[in-house]
Parts: C-alpha cells; sequence; structure tokens
C-alpha cells in the first residue's frame, strides 16, 4: 500500500471528519479507500448526484447530503464526487461546522475528490487536503501483469518492469488503456517496445500546455568545449541508480546555468539527459501565466506530474523571464505566488527530478533562487576560448559532413575571438550557402570571409558581458576548463626548442 493511503488509514482511525483528495481518479481512489474500510473495520460508502449513495442509506428523502450522513451514524467512510462545487453555499459551510464534532463522535469521515483545489477560506481549516500522487511504478507493474492476464499474453518480470517504468506519469485509467492496446499485438510486448506508452506520456506532458516532451537527439559530445561541465556531469551519470542511494548519496537537484547567449546553454540542458538516458521535458514558465487555469494550479499540476515521470530532467529556458518583477516589491500577486510554490517545490522535492534552468542576466534572478540547496551547482558559460572554439567548429563542421582536413580550424579560430558557439555554427551555414550557390566545396576561404563579415555579440553588449563576468568570478564556478596557464607553458617549451 502507497504511504498515501496508509496516511489516510491512519487519519480515518484518528477520527479526521473532512478530507479533501485532489486528484481525477476517482475509480482508483474509491478502489484504495475500500482496502482502507476494510482495515479499519468501518463501510465504505459513495455519493454522487447523478445516482445517490451507494449502497443505499436509511435517511429521510428531503434531508441534505451532510445530514443524510449524520442520520446514518454508523463508523463509514463517506466518498462525495463532485460535491466541491456545493462549498460555496453558506449553508453547506455553516452545515460542515456545525456537524463536525458529530461526526467525530459516529467515527464518520468524509472524503470529498475534486480534480482542482477549490476550498472556500472559512474552510481551509476543516479539511485535510492530500494531493493523491500518481501510480507509482509498483502500482503499475500490478496493472500490467493483470491486464496481460486478462488478455492471455505472457510476459515476464524483466518485461512488466521496463512497462512499469515507462508508464509512470499516467493514471491508472490511462496506462490500462495503453497496455490494452499493446496486448493487440504480443510481439510489441515480447520485443519490449515501449513506443505506445511514450506516445500517451508525450499527448498527456503537452497537454498540460506549459510541458513539452523532448527526444534525446542531442548527445554530450555534440556540445564544443565546457569541459569542466562535462566532467561533473559525467561524476553524477550513475547518481539516479538505487546503489548510490545505498551509498549514500542524495540525488542530484539540478544545475543552474548563467552565461553569455548562444554559449550552448540550452543545448547542454539537451545534452544531459541523452547522456544519462532519462527523458527530458521542458517547462514553460511564461505560458502558465496565459492559461485557463490560474498560474498556481497550472504549476502545481505540472510539478505533480514530472514527479510521476521521474526520473526526468526538467529544462527551463531563460529562467530570469519566468520570474520577471519577483525581485521588485509590490510585484505582481500570482508571479510571486508561483515563486513560491516553485523554489519550495526545488528544495523539498523527493522525487529524481533534476531541474536545469539557463539564464542570460543576473539582475533579474531572484536572490532567493541562487541559494544552496536549490540547485546543486551554479556554472558560468562564458565564450569560448580559442581551444573550444576550433572544437566547436569541428562539431559543426562534422555534423555537416565536412572533411575538415583542408580547414585550417586553429586558424578560424584564433580570429573568431570573441565569437559565441551559436556564431561559430552561423559561419559554418552562411559559408554551406556560399559554396552551395557557387555550385562547389566548401572551403576554408569560405569559412574565413564568412566569418570576418559576422559581427559577433560581444560588439553590442561588450560592457554587459563584462559586468555578467564580474560578477560569476567569485559566484560562480566555470564551465571551461582554464587553458591560459596551459598554453603559457607550451609556448615556452615551444620557444626553448
Amino acid at each position: 500500500m502507497l504511504k498515501i493511503w496508509q496516511e489516510i488509514e491512519q487519519k480515518v482511525k484518528a477520527g479526521y471528519p473532512y478530507f479533501y483528495l485532489v486528484t481525477h481518479e476517482e475509480s482508483r481512489v474509491a478502489a484504495n479507500l475500500a482496502i482502507v474500510g476494510k482495515r479499519v473495520g468501518c463501510k465504505l460508502v459513495k455519493y454522487s448526484e447523478y445516482k445517490g449513495f451507494q449502497p443505499e442509506i436509511l435517511h429521510e428523502k428531503n434531508k441534505s447530503v451532510l445530514e443524510a450522513v449524520l442520520a446514518d451514524k454508523s463508523p463509514g467512510i463517506y466518498i462525495l464526487n463532485d460535491y466541491h462545487s456545493s462549498l460555496a453555499k453558506l449553508s453547506v459551510i455553516r452545515q460542515i461546522k456545525d456537524n463536525r464534532e458529530e461526526l467525530i463522535k459516529n467515527k464518520q469521515s468524509i472524503i470529498l475528490t475534486a480534480p482542482v483545489l477549490d476550498l472556500p477560506l472559512e474552510l481551509e481549516k476543516y479539511f485535510a487536503v492530500i494531493d493523491v500522487p500518481l501510480p507509482d511504478a509498483y502500482e503499475q507493474k500490478l496493472l500490467f501483469k493483470q491486464v496481460a492476464n486478462n488478455n492471455n499474453v505472457q510476459c515476464d518480470e524483466k518485461q512488466a518492469e521496463l512497462f512499469a517504468r515507462s508508464a509512470t506519469g499516467l493514471t491508472a485509467e490511462e496506462a490500462m488503456l495503453v497496455f490494452s492496446r499493446m496486448m493487440l499485438d504480443p510481439e510489441l510486448v515480447q520485443a519490449g517496445d515501449t513506443s505506445i506508452v511514450i506516445e500517451e506520456k508525450r499527448r498527456l506532458v503537452e497537454s498540460e500546455g506549459v510541458l513539452q516532451f523532448y527526444e534525446r537527439a542531442i548527445e554530450l559530445k555534440d556540445v564544443g568545449g565546457l569541459h569542466s561541465l562535462k566532467d561533473w556531469l559525467k561524476e553524477r551519470e550513475e547518481a539516479f541508480d538505487e546503489r548510490a542511494r545505498q551509498f549514500g548519496l542524495p540525488e542530484p537537484k539540478g544545475l543552474l546555468l548563467l552565461g553569455v547567449q548562444g554559449c550552448g546553454k540550452s543545448l547542454t540542458a539537451k545534452a544531459i539527459a541523452s547522456h544519462w538516458s532519462i527523458p527530458l521535458v521542458q517547462l514553460d514558465l511564461g505560458s502558465a501565466f496565459s492559461g485557463v487555469r490560474s498560474p498556481e494550479e497550472t504549476i502545481r499540476r505540472s510539478l505533480k506530474l514530472l514527479e510521476a515521470l521521474s526520473p526526468v530532467v526538467v529544462w527551463i529556458d531563460e529562467i530570469e523571464k519566468g520570474f520577471a518583477g519577483t525581485k521588485q516589491a509590490g510585484g505582481e500577486v500570482s508571479t510571486n505566488r508561483v515563486f513560491g510554490q516553485f523554489i519550495t517545490w526545488m528544495q523539498e522535492k523527493q522525487s529524481p527530478v533534476f531541474v536545469v534552468a539557463t539564464a542570460n542576466s543576473v539582475q533579474e534572478l531572484p536572490p532567493e533562487l541562487l541559494r544552496k540547496g536549490r540547485f546543486d551547482e551554479l556554472f558560468f558559460v562564458d565564450l569560448p576560448d580559442a581551444h573550444e572554439r576550433e572544437e566547436i567548429l569541428n562539431v559543426h563542421l562534422k555534423k555537416r559532413k565536412i572533411n575538415s582536413k583542408n580547414i585550417d580550424t586553429k586558424h578560424l579560430a584564433e580570429l573568431t575571438r570573441n565569437y559565441s558557439g551559436a556564431e561559430l555554427e552561423q559561419i559554418v551555414v552562411d559559408a554551406l550557402y556560399r559554396a552551395f550557390a557557387d555550385k562547389r566545396r566548401i572551403t576554408g576561404d569560405d569559412l574565413e570571409l564568412t566569418a570576418k563579415d559576422l559581427v559577433p555579440i560581444y560588439n553590442t553588449y561588450e560592457e554587459d558581458i563584462k559586468l555578467l563576468r564580474d560578477w560569476a568570478k567569485d559566484r560562480t564556478r566555470k564551465a571551461s576548463i582554464d587553458s591560459t596557464l596551459s598554453d603559457y607553458f607550451i609556448k615556452e617549451e615551444a620557444d626553448n626548442v
């Protein structure tokens, strides 16, 4: 039994009269509460406006729902589906307040289920509010075995665990439907093909409006430079394994990548998921403030889903824009609430959700976000040095199947001082256009001419970049290895030969 149901069982035993369960899964809640009822030794009664009480309880016909429960008098768990919509009525608010002691005396627990938390201020202290988590891998595994057995499809323990892990993040009903689809082609089960499940998860994730599921297309080797950051990531590549827990290691929380635009921060976020072989989901904070639901509810639902999908890498691009205004007194109330909600989650989350946030400006970053405990490390991503520029150029030439043996990339790297990684990629692309237009192969001259035509962002924002470097000097860890000293000794050695 999940911890959540054990908690509810203890509270029912203790005599809690009112519960508010935030969930879409009425059937799953009812099934687990039936088990709780048996363990506690009380009956389970369900109510809906459509079907009334099931099983029927003795009460006068014109009595309200709460009066009917009280009239029943026997110990029980009473699940009221959709009843949260009645909580706005003053008469219902008064009944809930006045009948609390009577319910405790009768050992009766009233449980409301609803997909959103919508409690009047007057009742906030009367209800035990519980956010019901989505089924974990163990529950999904039992469900998969049940569906396989019902369809006479053979599966071993390893296959069941594989499909159960792939289905985390789905409700029990969603998982059952997806598993049932798979059973139509037993060969998918035998082959361990989880593509149908992954596609359903993509649909679910993107239906939230603020989350986007990414395929793992970028590898760490596709990111030029940033070797200090890469070493840090490689040290933690097995940190989500159970062996790490047994060793006493906590799961990594996340990274904040601060730095100059176009220097590989977002590319690195995508590469981390691929390197660690776990899903990548982007969280768009800006979209949370433009949806139908309140920003707080949207973020709550999204964070809950991300925990259910874990282990997962969550990428938040330009996080300073998502929380713009939180540093100013009197900022938007909803923005401040969402920010508070988010940093509390960052501090207290128990699931393996690794957050990679990127930022281009430090001025707009709330100081609370930079506090230790939110992120494991704060890295500064600067403009690439000569070695990194050469490496980046080779990455992009190789990506486009260009033989770099006849191209002096070292000279080109020296020529492109203060160019960002994105600008180096654009040099390769523009040079390709030049060669394609002339119907010939690309040459080093094409790259050199293109580089001279391009105006780097450093020329426009030199003062801002220098201010960013000054701030980061003693506050962050460098994402790149400083090659100045090694270059000096190499030069000295060459001069002495």
